[in-house]
């Protein structure tokens, strides 16, 4: 097999990884996204994170998301899968929406697909409510995120809101006042984190 990013050939590095399930990077490439749990703070809100939006990071998320390539799908959560399903059982997961503009360019929910092996049940009737691309926009303009979501279903109980990266936090945000209302709890996790535009 070899490194969906890099396509180096991978090799084993101990007795122990015969028997877990297969990274799809190699383990020079996993060591540089430098996976590190921590919990961020930006304007109030609590997120849980687990990588830097490094130059890596953003690389693959490019390829995946702009690049329509859905191998990738499984990379993010290599490591991490088990603990959200374990550290999170009983919550419902609630995906930050994205554009129809961009679901219809790409074929795909990245959001959805990242998540497939999540054994979360999903918060449906998220939307935006009117269609904005936060690709190329400046911080000021991605702010108007904040106020963009709309949440149509019923009363939910305990929820993990969730996203790929948080930049300015304003999707986030905007999701969390969108079922604020209608949760018991709300935890929040973003795989990465640009620290350059938080405002914590």
């Amino acid at each position: 097999m070899r490194c969906l990013y890099c396509g180096k050939k991978k090799t084993k590095e101990s007795l122990a990884s015969f028997f877990l399930e297969e990274d799809p990077l190699c383990v020079d490439c996993r060591k540089q996204m430098r996976p590190q749990r921590k919990i961020i703070e930006v304007r109030g809100m609590k997120i849980e994170t687990f990588y830097e939006y490094n130059s890596l990071y953003k690389s693959l998320l490019i390829q995946y998301k702009e690049c329509y390539d859905e191998a990738l799908k499984d990379v993010f959560l290599y490591g991490i899968l088990d603990y959200i399903n374990l550290r999170y059982h009983g919550y419902s997961l609630a995906l930050v929406p994205s554009s129809r503009q961009k679901r219809e360019e790409r074929g795909f929910d990245h959001l959805e697909l990242m998540c497939e092996r999540v054994r979360l049940k999903r918060v449906k009737g998220l939307r935006m409510k009117t269609e904005l691309i936060q690709e190329g926009k400046n911080a000021e303009q991605r702010r108007e995120m904040e106020r963009n979501c709309l949440y149509e279903g019923g009363p939910l109980g305990k929820v993990l809101l969730f996203d790929d990266v948080v930049t300015t936090g304003a999707s986030l945000l905007g999701t969390f006042w969108a079922i604020k209302e209608k949760a018991t709890i709300i935890k929040v996790l973003s795989l990465a984190y640009k620290s350059k535009g938080l405002q914590y």
